[in-house]
């Protein structure tokens, strides 16, 4: 999970020029708060400044707001470049936010004010978001025990164990090659009946929540299976994911137990 850092270099081309002068932004820290440790919970980012003409910029006003509420300034910082670097109660403060309320999809977002050498104050639009998010680190190794409600072979095969590998793919996303815990594989029971070679699918770890949309098997769209568990244990790792095929109502539920 990472902050949001919009590309805007339309606006930075008429913003500064002439004499002018522009924020950008590098070098974030922790692109979110971690809600699984609030109490201990920061983030940072660096703001630079790019000029053009015979101006510079002497400090920069650092706001703030809350899910789109009203900025309140954070700080002013000498010079044009500013290191921010800011724990939850420095983030919550003058928002009237209380920190123990805040959850999943909350978010901070920070905007700049450029104070230049010839007295101007100038707002960019600019903007650097920072959610209310959680760790993950689900990559690696895994037993899988996949116990299945329905597939073509259900008799032969009502459970199976095999083990999988789910590779990140990014800050909180994942994959894994055989979604079906074996079933799909070339060697498994569609692999040898229908030629499956496996049943990739990427989905999302969200504070030990899983989710994925827009995955599929070769035959229709695969969705969470309504009432099942998807989630991860934090005090044992073991991963928890119940599918649904909607092509022919292949079903199952998989168990993942780190190596």
């Amino acid at each position: 999970m990472t902050s949001c850092v919009p590309d805007v270099s339309e606006e930075r081309a008429n913003f500064i020029s002439p004499n002018g002068a522009y924020p950008y932004v590098t070098d974030v820290v922790n692109g979110f708060f971690d809600l699984a440790d609030i109490d201990n919970a920061s983030s940072g980012f660096t703001v630079n400044s790019s000029v053009s003409g015979d101006v510079s910029v002497s400090s920069i006003d650092v706001m703030k707001s809350f899910n789109g509420g009203a900025a309140v300034k954070h700080a002013t910082l000498s010079g044009s470049t500013a290191v921010v670097s800011l724990n939850i109660d420095e983030a919550t403060s003058g928002l009237g936010v209380i920190k123990d309320s805040l959850a999943l999809g909350d978010e901070f977002t920070f905007s700049f004010v450029l104070n230049t050498s010839d007295g101007r104050a100038l707002t960019s639009p600019v903007k650097v978001g920072i959610p209310m998010s959680c760790i993950s680190d689900l990559a690696g190794m895994y037993e899988v025990t996949t116990t299945y409600g329905a597939h073509d072979f259900l008799a032969d095969l009502p459970t199976n164990t095999t083990t999988a590998e789910i590779v990140k793919e990014g800050e909180g996303v994942y994959s894994v090659a055989d979604f079906s815990g074996g079933l799909y594989a070339a060697d498994g029971l569609y692999g040898v009946a229908y030629g499956t070679t496996g049943f990739p699918v990427t989905f999302r770890d969200v504070c030990n929540q899983i989710s994925w949309t827009d995955q599929s098997d070769p035959w229709g769209a695969v969705i969470p299976l309504d009432g099942g568990v998807n989630s991860v244990d934090p005090a044992t790792g073991v991963i928890t994911i119940s599918w649904f095929c909607e092509g022919y109502g292949e079903n199952g539920v998989s168990v993942y137990t780190p190596q």
